[in-house]
């Protein structure tokens, strides 16, 4: 049981955090990290240490503001988590989450107090999620944002403590990959028709994103300095943020990649665009997934697998290759070689080598003695 003074790095203002038989509550100043304001809620912090000793500790009284305002329900709660989310994310990434949000998460809490949420609650909505036609991955995105709501309204004190502990996310395991070989890659491009081959030998030989590639300009292609200027992506008829700093990129062009480049010049026509659809607009990945790609894996008589894995298919051939693990990530956009390697290790060729016969090829090699 104690009372501590606490900052919130993300705004410099200071808190009290306070345990209460097992409890924890969060009671936000809004003041700011000076010293002359820790000594005072320091000195608040004392005197709830005794309150809490003697069982008299009322947080109404110290906090009037900040007591839960019971009556509030979740429809109320997510609206304004929606404005928040407004001015934090991009409109489509808010519209994904409102879809998300509005079809699976406010038909069961909308109408329901806060005050009212149990464990039990909570327990039964995921077993809902998990019996339903939901991938583990979709499951914990909604999950995800439950979580995020609950956890706003612990910290605006809507409520007493933080519900969003009570929300367990479900274990997942990432997909396998399946890239094609060298040998499947030939029979897939062969099976292609001659309109779309040059957009999958990029694809194949740069290990761009989809929404990447069907984003792609012409003004972002240095055919001097042999780079590809990656800076956006296409989803939804929307051109978006790409998710991470390293994603913005300059790939390398490599000679395949600038035939293909040079054929798809005539087949864009015009267009602004390196790959348009045959109305010059942005391509459909849904519909290049289902009317080309998997049209052209049936036809080449190869597994049906996800169009992301032309992504794959670059990453596992320049490994296979022996190209430096540090270059492939620069290429693919990931920040660190970790996602790399747990990702495609068993690709690398040093890294198949398991019967240690390097190690002892150096370890049987005769030293000269010191001198």
């Amino acid at each position: 049981m104690s009372a501590r003074v606490r900052v919130d790095p993300k705004i410099n203002k200071l808190y009290l955090d306070v345990h209460v038989r097992g409890r924890r509550r969060r009671f936000f100043s809004g003041m700011a990290d000076t010293p002359k304001n820790r000594e005072i809620l320091e000195a608040k912090a004392e005197q709830i240490d005794r309150e809490i000793f003697l069982g008299t500790f009322d947080p109404a009284r110290h906090f009037p503001t900040q007591e839960p305002k019971s009556r509030m329900t979740f429809r109320q709660l997510y609206q304004e988590w929606r404005k928040k989310k407004a001015n934090e994310v991009s409109p489509l990434t808010l519209q994904w989450y409102q879809e998300t949000v509005e079809a699976k998460i406010l038909p069961i809490f909308g109408p329901k107090r806060l005050d009212d949420f149990s464990p039990a609650l909570f327990d039964r909505f995921k077993a809902g999620l998990i019996g339903g036609t939901l991938s583990p991955r979709s499951v914990n995105i909604v999950l995800l944002r439950l979580k995020e709501m609950l956890r706003m309204a612990y910290e605006r004190g809507y409520v007493r403590e933080d519900l969003s502990h009570w929300v367990i996310r479900q274990k997942e395991r990432r997909p396998d990959i399946a890239p094609l070989s060298f040998a499947e890659k030939a029979k897939f491009l062969q099976a292609m028709p001659l309109r779309w081959r040059p957009y999958f030998e990029v694809a194949f030989g740069t290990g761009l994103r989809p929404s990447e590639q069907v984003a792609l300009t012409w003004e972002r292609i240095d055919f001097a300095g042999k780079k590809i200027a990656v800076r956006e992506g296409w989803r939804k008829g929307q051109k978006t943020n790409l998710k991470v700093a390293a994603a913005h990129r300059d790939v390398d062009i490599l000679p395949a990649v600038r035939r293909a480049l040079e054929a798809q010049r005539l087949i864009a026509g015009g267009s602004t665009l390196v790959f348009p659809n045959p109305r010059g607009g942005h391509v459909n990945v849904s519909n290049l997934r289902r009317r080309v790609w998997y049209a052209a894996l049936e036809k080449a008589g190869l597994k049906r697998r996800d169009l992301y894995n032309t992504r794959h298919t670059f990453a596992t051939h320049a490994l296979a290759s022996g190209e430096d693990p540090g270059w492939v990530a620069k290429m693919l956009g990931h920040t660190t070689l970790l996602m790399l390697l747990t990702r495609y290790y068993r690709y690398i060729p040093n890294l198949t080598r398991q019967d240690g016969s390097l190690l002892a090829r150096q370890l049987g090699r005769p030293r000269r003695a010191a001198r």
